[in-house]
């Protein structure tokens, strides 16, 4: 039982205690208390009184419901006579705490905060931390929910922190005032404010197309993607996740709409928390591949994802039919759009296990849809 705050109706909030005896309060909570503390606020939940937003009333509200997420990621550099070398470098984002099961507290951010990332941390606003795990991705949307276990969660830190509300950004006005928090720079929670810019925009980043977005002069910078946009109820109505940066440009932030996702988030939140599985044990599907970038899906009509290029004989690839020119696109309905993106998600599965593998096939002149159940094998 899932206990998540969409305003729009579709998942039910709950701040009741579950069977672990956790109890969290939502963020709707925080700000009934607020406002009753807060003598110029209304008593209804909206912080906008005479029709300026109170920000930091919406960040004293929803602060408690941001986490920073902090791992460390492996990065491979070649000098210029080839001679190529290894090192750990710490990275960090921003989660959201968006609901909680039985036995989890789950947390909503981008995937290119946790994908290919280790040793994942999840430090709640207390200061508090607790290891993060990876429950589902789709890269091409750039979502992802992550765990933390309720039993890793002391007492004093459930009553500190707070569940969030997503709300329904299908009517959002430009002009409309927001209010940005994330862990910018990796230096801890920060708050910024704005206005909404536009509606509807695209923005390319690392080859991939992203669409229906909100630009927002809210300052956003590097360790404040997978933050929360919230509006003047401390709702969250959209997710931060990239800027523009060059020279003459600012206050270009861009933030994936809470209603662009949500179907996705509520997928991803029911599935299975995985573990990395050791490298000895990690599943092996037998393929080298390209990557079809949105790009050349435009220019040339090709489905976006992993083509194959060659398959090993006996491998898990080969026996359950996959051939070369088929295009990858989903691996146990998690996006694939790049060779990094497969390797990524297969990272957390091990050899033997039977996932379903979405691959477009060339039938003449058409690209058709297919799934297969693949059985996967072991690199020998």
């Amino acid at each position: 039982m899932f206990g998540v705050n969409y305003a729009g109706g579709k998942i039910a909030g709950s701040n009741k205690s579950d069977a672990t005896g956790v109890n969290i309060p939502t963020v709707s909570n925080n700000i009934s208390n607020v406002a009753k503390t807060d003598s110029s606020l209304t008593e209804d939940t909206n912080l906008s009184a005479s029709g300026k937003m109170d920000a930091e009333a919406v960040a004293t509200a929803a602060l408690p419901a941001m986490v920073q997420l902090n791992g460390t990621t492996t990065v491979k550099s070649s000098s210029y006579f080839g001679y190529g070398q290894s090192y750990e470098a710490t990275s960090s984002g921003t989660g959201i705490i968006v609901g909680k099961s039985d036995t989890e507290l789950l947390i909503v951010t981008n995937a290119h905060v946790v994908d290919n990332i280790d040793n994942l941390k999840c430090v709640f606003s207390d200061g508090t931390s607790a290891s993060c795990s990876v429950k589902g991705s789709k890269s091409d949307q750039d979502i992802a929910v992550a765990a933390v276990s309720l039993s890793d969660i002391s007492s004093d830190t459930a009553s500190n922190i707070a569940i969030a509300e997503l709300e329904d950004s299908s009517d959002i006005k430009v002009g409309q005032q927001v209010v940005a928090i994330g862990n910018a720079l990796g230096e801890g929670q920060s708050v910024t404010t704005g206005i909404i810019s536009a509606k509807d925009r695209s923005i390319t980043v690392n080859n991939v197309t992203f669409t229906g977005l909100l630009m927002t002069d809210a300052a956003i910078n590097s360790g404040n993607s997978g933050g929360a946009l919230l509006n003047s109820e401390g709702k969250v109505i959209a997710i931060n996740f990239a800027k523009t940066s060059s020279d003459g440009v600012e206050g270009m932030a861009y933030s994936i709409p809470v209603s662009n996702v949500m179907d996705i988030i509520d997928s991803l939140m029911s599935r299975e928390t995985r573990s990395k599985v050791s490298s000895s044990e990690t599943a092996y599907l037998g393929i080298s591949g390209v990557d079809i970038t949105s790009a050349m899906s435009s220019s040339y009509g090709y489905p976006q994802g992993v083509l194959i290029r060659s398959v090993e004989n006996n491998s898990a690839a080969a026996q359950a039919g996959l051939g070369a020119y088929d295009i990858i696109v989903s691996f146990d309905d998690q996006s694939v759009n790049s060779m990094s993106s497969l390797k990524s998600i297969m990272e957390y599965y091990a050899a033997g296990e039977k996932v379903t593998v979405q691959y477009y096939h060339q039938e003449g002149s058409e690209y058709v849809l297919k799934s297969v159940e693949v059985t996967l094998g072991k690199k020998s």
